[in-house]
């Protein structure tokens, strides 16, 4: 017969073992499974045609990127001839999401460069940004136009309604928030198709953000919508134009 204290230290152990599990939980069950694509948007600013974006993830060696081209379309393209261009490297480790390098450039004019890299181990950011150098602190999570597209999928995995980050814009960290704005029917190519909704907002910024999301392809922006303020109705829309899994 196994003596009254064993049998407590014995539970003690298992109490232990559980809380551990249920610690670590969370975090594993939120791990959204990362899947190649690639896909173009029309962009419309105020209005008006005048690009299309082409947004793609791929796996890189031991990393995942993200990238995003624009290229003016119509009559817009008569006047304007910068290309941006954007990329976001990034590994993840359970449920965390670490950045690596952020590349900011323009196709047409390859002197104009910002990039931000992140040094986990030494806890800051480098930046390069308009030829001046600077370095962040870095002890959290950081998210940018790119990497907010998983947090919102694990968002939903998770089941949470809101979450406050630390996002990267222009050479700068800010608090931010996420919030899950509930489901939507949303019309793309003529086809009416089931979307989640998230918004964000920024500290020192007027502007918003309205992210629309396949219901079924929870990385996949359907529409994504920036207003500069919160009276501006029409902002800078990007809206699906096709995706490609192949990749």
């Amino acid at each position: 017969m196994n003596s009254p204290c064993l049998s407590s230290r014995f539970l003690s152990i298992l109490s232990l073992l559980f809380l551990a599990i249920g610690a670590i939980s969370p975090g594993l069950s939120a791990e959204v499974p990362l899947r190649a694509f690639s896909a173009s948007y029309d962009l419309h600013k105020n209005g008006m045609y005048v690009a299309v974006s082409e947004l793609s993830l791929q796996r890189v060696a031991e990393l995942w990127r993200w990238r995003m081209v624009t290229r003016p379309r119509g009559i817009y393209a008569i006047f304007v001839d910068s290309k941006p261009s954007s990329e976001t490297t990034f590994s993840r480790s359970g449920g965390d999401v670490r950045l690596q390098q952020i590349m900011i450039t323009d196709l047409a004019d390859k002197k104009k460069i910002e990039s931000a890299s992140f040094d986990w181990h030494k806890g800051n950011i480098r930046v390069l940004r308009k030829g001046k150098r600077k370095r962040l602190s870095l002890n959290q999570e950081v998210y940018d136009y790119h990497s907010i597209h998983l947090l919102a999928a694990a968002m939903l995995a998770r089941q949470q309604d809101k979450v406050n980050l630390s996002f990267y814009r222009k050479g700068k960290l800010y608090n931010s928030s996420l919030v899950y704005s509930g489901k939507s029917k949303i019309s793309i190519n003529g086809s009416d198709i089931d979307a989640t909704i998230f918004e964000q907002a920024m500290d020192k910024s007027k502007g918003r953000i309205k992210y629309y999301y396949d219901a079924v392809n929870s990385m996949l922006p359907l529409r994504i919508e920036i207003y500069e303020s919160k009276s501006d109705s029409s902002g800078v829309t990007l809206t699906l134009r096709q995706v490609d899994w192949t990749l």
